[in-house]
């Protein structure tokens, strides 16, 4: 038994170019999605450093709340983006007890050096 690719010979033209196009894709395909990965985290003309860029998760009691919170954060250009992320589920323990609650989640992506403000503004 064989196993492997076909000899050329056995191949009909349009056959051994198909295979060539499939392995040169293949073989440049992992460098062109970690530079699309890459880039698609840096956002069009800036350059990323590794380290300044964070995300924040918040939890609030309820959709107002978090969409208050949410609209405040982005005018006060303390976060580029707040994602609010309903109905979650918080298992936690409190004064001794284990506590279960509804809650809505905030994901808030921002510079490293806006955390500072973000978390007092949160407060």
């Amino acid at each position: 038994m064989r196993i492997g690719l076909p000899s050329a010979e056995t191949l009909q033209g349009g056959s051994l170019k198909a295979l060539i196009l499939t392995v040169l894709v293949s073989v440049f395909m992992f460098q062109l999605l970690r530079t699309v990965g890459l880039r698609a985290f840096s956002m069009a003309s800036e350059t990323y450093t590794s380290g300044t860029h964070s995300a924040a998760f918040v939890t609030c009691p309820n959709d107002t709340v978090a969409k208050e919170l949410a609209r405040g954060i982005v005018e006060r250009k303390l976060a580029a983006c707040v994602n609010i992320v309903p109905s979650i589920t918080s298992v936690y323990e409190w004064q001794g007890k284990i506590e279960e609650d509804n809650e809505v989640l905030l994901m808030i992506k921002t510079r490293s050096s806006k955390v500072p403000a973000l978390a007092e503004y949160v407060r």
